[in-house]
């Protein structure tokens, strides 16, 4: 039995990508672990506890962000497996050392997106060389990585896509909640378009910028009002910013920065919606269009980046130029002239694709091959 030991940065201290990617591969390797295909452990150098229903408290160690004690007994820890798995590019420095003292020790590293989409230098580079494995979250990643890192065997780069979460509860009643209606003072008649995402000013590259600018226009050809609703944790430029655009293009009175969605009203915020729009072009993957998907939401996307794996090449959702206004403008009439959405089916068939069994099942076949 292979011996696993899984290094990560954070899966419970924030949230994010990344970070629901971490929680629900370390789910992953518990169940695996207990089944008896591996035995795993996991160490995080941010997290100072486990969540118990991803990762028994047993197999986990964490570090509360000492990074120095991280680094000293990860190096001890992995020297004593078959398997080392490196979460994100910046634990780099770990692998190389494990491979230069204990060769056989077989490293996978996990790339999500534009950490590793550039050309990386020094010990980045390194192993991304030196990785016996690379699980890449999507296709447009491995792309990226061959493209700008051409010494990077193409070959070992695995395509290992996200997941939805084990413990996202997948809705069977797809009415918008009331309470949420009245809230945000929507009229049952009215429509909503949603963007669930970070706002930060130092990336400005996820696309909810030009859904706004399209909104006065979109409204005045709709017999209902048109609202948009943009959920995320944003900072104090990027505040300042989108109510600017929203004066800019006369759109104050169809949006609303609604800010962090608390987990046990997220999938609610899914349901109050039609469509989610979400045209980013530096997206790795973009779990948020699978769980979208997942109830039963139509989805447009960017074709430029990993959104491209997350909705299977434009079959469960409709891809667009993220830079383009007119594709934007015409996807987004279609979605809301729609008369009716197969709520039901959208989400079969992302389960199917992307469903935690299906997730599991492909790491059980890359770790016991």
């Amino acid at each position: 039995m292979k011996k696993i030991l899984f290094l990560y940065l954070k899966a419970f201290s924030f949230t994010g990508g990344i970070e629901k990617f971490n929680s629900c591969f370390l789910k992953a390797l518990h169940e695996l672990s207990v089944d008896g295909f591996i035995d795993a452990r996991a160490m995080s150098m941010y997290d100072p506890l486990v969540n118990e229903k991803y990762l028994a408290k047993k197999r986990f160690k964490g570090f509360y962000g000492n990074r120095l004690f991280f680094v000293i007994y990860a190096l001890h820890r992995a020297l004593k497996n078959n398997v080392l798995i490196l979460g994100h590019i910046n634990l780099a420095l770990i692998g190389i050392l494990v491979k230069k003292i204990k060769p056989n020790v077989h490293i996978i590293l996990i790339a999500h997106g534009i950490e590793v989409w550039d050309k990386q230098t020094g010990y980045r580079s390194k192993i991304l060389e030196q990785a016996d494995t690379i699980f890449a979250v999507s296709s447009f990643t491995k792309q990226k990585i061959n493209e700008n890192n051409p010494s990077v065997i193409l070959t070992k780069i695995k395509i290992f896509h996200n997941t939805i979460d084990p413990y996202f509860k997948l809705p069977s009643n797809f009415n918008k909640p009331n309470y949420l209606l009245e809230r945000y003072n929507i009229k049952p008649q009215e429509q909503v378009l949603l963007t669930i995402t970070r706002l930060s000013s130092t990336e400005k590259y996820k696309g909810y910028d030009n859904t706004i600018a399209l909104l006065d226009k979109l409204n005045q050809q709709s017999e209902n009002k048109i609202n948009y609703l943009l959920c995320g944790k944003y900072d104090a430029l990027e505040f300042k910013r989108v109510n600017e655009l929203e004066q800019k293009f006369n759109a104050t009175h169809y949006t609303k920065l609604v800010g962090f969605v608390k987990d046990e009203e997220l999938i609610d915020h899914y349901l109050l919606a039609d469509t989610f729009v979400m045209p980013s072009k530096k997206e790795g993957f973009g779990i948020v269009f699978i769980e979208a998907l997942a109830c039963g939401l139509k989805v447009i996307a960017g074709n430029k980046d990993g959104s491209v794996d997350a909705l299977q090449n434009g079959n469960l959702g409709t891809l667009i130029d993220p830079d383009s206004s007119a594709e934007l403008f015409l996807a987004l009439q279609l979605a809301l002239n729609e008369k009716e959405t197969n709520n039901l089916f959208l989400q079969q068939k992302v389960m199917e694709a992307f469903g935690f069994n299906v997730y599991k099942e492909k790491l059980k076949n890359y770790l016991c091959a």
